[in-house]
């Protein structure tokens, strides 16, 4: 059974782990640096230079926090405390699930403001679909997390997955039959998604196809989690 008073004490450890955390912290600022600097260069407002770093975002914070905090706990040997305190693996998993939520959406509501998005989208739509969007990626990386055992390990593993689901949709021709799968990638999605609403068009079947991919990779998850277990000995 699910128990939110133990979900809060985990989420208050962790936020306070997160401020010491520089794996985690220099993700949630790469991508607002460098977004700034374009942003500065840029001539006017650019609805695809929006799109790409709040994909940028989704890919690298929802999957990087996720899997370091949960190879953290392994590294730092604190999965032990935790199960004698009776958290159950569920109670553990969502806490770390809201945690990487609520930093990525925080980072994509800062993007949204930096890069101008204010004078061209819808605020709702736009943290909706983003937020979505999050969640097949936090299940890639929950995954990574519970198959390697460091910090450095999980950021280093979980870094080329956030690159190819960025590039792979690009680097594919429309013609080849590989971009038959591809179109409906999560991250190709969310691309679609977000210029629909610039468009001012319906984004409703972008999120139903953002959370069928999530429902395959949460499928994955729960049976290597089933395999593994949170711990890799």
């Amino acid at each position: 059974m699910i128990s939110f008073r133990k979900i809060h004490a985990i989420m208050h450890k962790d936020a306070k782990s997160l401020l010491h955390n520089v794996f985690v912290l220099s993700g949630l600022l790469i991508v607002p640096i460098v977004a700034f600097v374009m942003n500065l260069t840029a001539e006017g407002f650019i609805m695809e230079l929006v799109a790409m770093f709040v994909q940028m975002n989704i890919l690298m914070n929802g999957a990087n926090i996720i899997c370091v905090m949960i190879a953290e706990e392994k590294e730092k040997q604190t999965l032990g405390v935790l199960k004698a305190s009776t958290v159950s693996g569920l109670d553990f998993l969502i806490s770390k699930l809201l945690i990487n939520l609520i930093l990525t959406a925080i980072v994509t509501l800062g993007l949204f403001f930096m890069l101008d998005a204010s004078q061209a989208i819808a605020l709702g739509p736009f943290m909706i679909i983003t937020t979505v969007a999050i969640l097949p990626v936090a299940a890639i990386g929950a995954i990574v997390g519970i198959a390697t055992r460091t910090q450095s390990a999980a950021s280093t593993v979980v870094a080329p997955f956030a690159l190819i689901f960025i590039f792979l949709p690009i680097a594919i021709p429309a013609t080849s039959p590989a971009w038959n799968v591809l179109q409906y990638l999560f991250s190709e999605q969310t691309m679609r998604g977000l210029l629909a609403i610039y468009n001012g068009e319906s984004y409703m079947s972008y999120i139903g196809i953002i959370l069928a991919n999530f429902a395959v990779l949460f499928v994955l998850f729960l049976l290597y989690y089933k395999k593994k277990g949170l711990a890799t000995d």
